[in-house]
């Protein structure tokens, strides 16, 4: 019989979107990455795709941060968002809905590397998290998951994940793709894998990488996680992630793979995404007294 946190990264893995990234496998990245928000007390979390049709960010990633910082903020943690322009908006609606405390940092495009530096000496965080975040390919390129380059729009955050590293903080990353920072711990079987794989493959690794279906799932996956190891119930609800969900919409978010503006993430359909989120909600009542 599986574990709890076994149940928990077997919902957020499912690759219903037939991307590639569940032909590779990756072992105790989930518990470790638990362990280290569980010891750490500021927490800085990196999100934000832009889609360039659309001139905004994408639905998977915003909710995903968000759950994270709502689940560590209810543990008495610290915990500030990072963004671009294209999904700042986002994340301060889903910040007022839930009500966060968490500052939510905007990084310009020009000079994006020396504010980024000068943003972490400020917070001086104890572990990095990068959700559905654009990273470099060796190309020197953001590309999106059809290969279109994205360096025109997208701020250089990379440099974040870097700098955590070079001060032994520990790092986590949360993908889909393949194209996303931190994933660079597998690009060899991203490029075996992944469609576009030779040219989007991110070139920084994480410490800890989560592979997902849906990167948001991602996020919810560690919401339920840390639910599950500190016998504290932290996770929000579906009402909740419907609620975020449309608000975000609202604002203009779109789905990533239709580019449509509905209530929808990566091209799967509302009643899957929140069937993830009740069945990891269902896990923690399990173990959890609300």
């Amino acid at each position: 019989m599986l574990t709890s946190l076994q149940q928990i990264e077997v919902l957020f893995s499912e690759d219903a979107g037939n991307r590639g990234i569940g032909k590779i496998q990756l072992e105790g990245q989930f518990e470790q990455a638990l362990t280290d928000l569980t010891n750490s007390s500021k927490i800085m979390i990196l999100t934000g795709f832009v889609i360039r049709s659309a001139n905004i960010g994408e639905t998977d990633g915003p909710l995903g941060a968000l759950s994270i910082a709502w689940a560590l903020e209810r543990q008495g943690k610290e915990v500030q968002l990072v963004t671009d322009r294209f999904s700042y908006d986002l994340l301060i609606e889903g910040k007022n809905i839930l009500g966060l405390s968490a500052e939510i940092v905007c990084v310009p495009y020009e000079g994006a590397q020396e504010f980024c530096l000068d943003l972490f000496e400020r917070f001086m965080p104890d572990h990095f998290l990068a959700i559905e975040r654009p990273g470099k390919a060796a190309n020197g390129h953001f590309h999106s998951m059809r290969a279109e380059k994205l360096t025109d729009l997208i701020p250089d955050t990379d440099i974040l994940m870097i700098e955590a590293q070079k001060r032994k903080i520990r790092t986590t990353a949360i993908g889909d793709g393949g194209n996303e920072l931190g994933m660079g711990k597998i690009k060899d079987k991203i490029k075996e894998h992944v469609a576009h794989g030779d040219q989007i493959a991110a070139e920084v690794a994480a410490d800890n990488l989560l592979l997902t279906g849906v990167s948001n799932w991602g996020g919810h996956g560690i919401a339920a996680g840390l639910s599950v190891i500190t016998k504290n119930f932290v996770m929000y609800n579906a009402e909740m992630e419907l609620c975020l969900l449309e608000a975000i919409v609202a604002k203009g978010s779109v789905d990533g793979c239709t580019r449509e503006q509905v209530a929808t993430v990566d091209g799967l359909s509302l009643e899957k995404n929140l069937s993830v989120v009740k069945a990891m909600n269902e896990i923690c009542g399990n173990v959890v007294i609300k």
